[in-house]
């Protein structure tokens, strides 16, 4: 079922009631894929009914167009899990992010881009040739194709 979301002055609203969420991370990337449900069962005995999960694109793209969604970089797996359990996902999509991950979460290959003169901490990646925006939408496409499996 497909829940359905709007606010109003005093509250956010989900399926037409009342709705105060409470929000946990969790990097999937991290854990092992065995321990998934388990660890969402009980971040959602703790109380929490969002899940937030970084997609950090070193662990899914480690080298150009060679994309990793085995085993803990499952992606659609995981928001599987979390719709089985009853948690809401809020997927954090970088390019950058504040994970304690190397390079803020880009690739090697981009971080060597950006030493031949692409800007990777801006609102769009860009080179000359535009292949940063090329590499990011890649990527992206390829994140929402195993989430849809």
């Amino acid at each position: 079922m497909r829940a359905e979301y709007s606010y109003c002055r005093d509250y956010l609203i989900k399926n037409g009631k009342p709705w105060f969420p409470v929000m946990g991370e969790m990097h999937y990337s991290r854990y092992r894929k065995e321990w998934w449900e388990e660890s969402l069962r009980k971040i959602k005995a703790g109380g929490v009914s969002v899940v937030s999960a970084y997609v950090i694109w070193i662990h899914h793209e480690e080298e150009e167009n060679v994309f990793d969604f085995e085993g803990c970089r499952d992606i659609g797996t995981f928001v599987r899990l979390c719709r089985k359990v009853g948690l809401s996902v809020f997927l954090r999509i970088g390019p950058f992010v504040h994970g304690e991950v190397r390079n803020g979460g880009f690739p090697d290959w981009i971080i060597q881009r950006e030493k031949e003169g692409m800007a990777i901490r801006c609102n769009i990646l860009t080179m000359s040739d535009g292949s940063g925006k090329r590499s990011m939408s890649r990527s992206m496409d390829a994140w929402k194709r195993t989430a849809a499996r």
